[in-house]
């Protein structure tokens, strides 16, 4: 009988050595992950658009009969078409509004400083704002603006030549990623991936929704009450809805700020955005995002955070759609596949509230082929 080597592990500690080299692994891969995080957003925005062309391509053949290829190309140019229309209204129409506003904000600032200078406590307050620090970093801010605008242009390219690919053959990719996950727990993964489209799918189109109605009641009554470059403020003020809780706050900040300096009625300001709130839990909420489960407001603002520590300010656009993403991860594999907990799925809630008996991630599933064994290793 052979002698075993001096450093052979001793059966006892196999168990311990694989866990640790488990641990080891992970840990490796979690930082692999964090220094390639930006490549992964710019992936995951991929991923939203191509969602957004899914939706308008099986719009396009459940109404008009479109086949597959037609309805897809259509749904690009759609998108593409909507773009440029969007960029034409920026240049043309808000861009005249977005300079007078930025004629108005100086002017209601120096305002503000006149009423400020009045009192001990304004005094204390402006000698803060402007102390040189202070000026350092507003004008840094600024210059990073204007550098990541090329960045933010570039990536946007990226990322619709990516979502072209993700939305023609999105079954590929999704057994592509299934594949990836051990023999034994591919179908889970697969479903998974299933219930994370269906939750992305109905969160964008019902945010769409949100956002549009949003910008034209913040549009109307910042118009109504006479606030100037309205049209720039409602179309930041929809944009802002894209990011729950803290984009919609910062959103408020120049319409308060005009007003307060006397460019507007501050009580139809203040009354803009309270009735715009009052109308959007009561009215929009309940009738654009009955089919999405939603996530409880204490995680999304540490989602938030989280986005913004990690990816920077650009990541805060996509807090949304990731707390979707994650929320969706913990329901299906842990709750439901690790707890067995009857907690509803995202595509379940669905037809629920559809009121059939076959959900969302079904159908999407059996369009894909899930429903046939994935190969295994030899």
């Amino acid at each position: 009988m052979p002698k075993r080597p001096i450093l052979y592990p001793h059966p006892d500690d196999h168990a311990f050595l694989r866990r640790t080299f488990m641990l080891v692994m992970l840990a490796m891969f979690l930082t692999v992950l964090f220094f390639v995080r930006n490549l992964l957003l710019l992936a995951f925005g991929a991923l939203l658009v191509a969602v957004l062309l899914t939706v308008l391509a099986g719009f396009l053949e459940r109404r008009l009969r479109f086949s597959r290829k037609l309805a897809m190309t259509a749904a690009t140019l759609i998108l593409l078409g909507t773009l440029g229309l969007l960029g034409y209204l920026f240049y043309a129409e808000i861009a005249f509004q977005t300079e007078m506003l930025s004629v108005e904000l100086p002017r209601a600032w120096r305002a503000m400083e006149n009423r400020l200078e009045t009192g001990p406590v304004g005094r204390l307050l402006l000698s803060s704002l402007q102390n040189r620090a202070t000026v350092t970093w507003l004008t840094n801010e600024a210059g990073s603006i204007l550098r990541g605008s090329a960045i933010v242009l570039f990536n946007l390219i990226i990322i619709l030549s990516a979502a072209v690919y993700f939305a023609a053959d999105p079954a590929r990719y999704r057994r592509g990623l299934a594949m990836m996950s051990p023999p034994k727990w591919r179908a889970l993964t697969d479903r998974t991936l299933g219930e994370i489209g269906v939750a992305l799918r109905l969160w964008l189109v019902t945010q769409s929704v949100s956002m549009m109605v949003m910008g034209a009641l913040f549009a109307g009554g910042l118009y109504l009450s006479g606030v100037p470059a309205w049209g720039a403020l409602g179309l930041l003020g929809g944009l802002a809805e894209f990011i729950p809780y803290v984009g919609p706050i910062v959103a408020m900040v120049p319409a308060f700020l005009l007003a307060a300096a006397g460019e507007g009625n501050l009580w139809g300001v203040f009354l803009t955005y309270a009735l715009a709130r009052v109308v959007q839990a009561n009215i929009v909420t309940p009738l654009v995002t009955g089919r999405v489960v939603s996530v409880p407001p204490g995680w999304y603002i540490f989602l938030i955070l989280g986005a913004g520590y990690v990816f920077g300010t650009f990541g805060l656009f996509f807090a949304g759609p990731l707390a979707i993403v994650l929320y969706t991860l913990w329901v299906a594999l842990y709750s439901r596949a690790t707890l067995g907990d009857e907690v509803e799925t995202p595509s379940e809630y669905a037809a629920r509230r559809d009121g059939n008996g076959k959900t969302v991630a079904d159908a999407e599933l059996s369009a894909a082929e899930v429903e046939r064994p994935l190969p295994d290793r030899p």
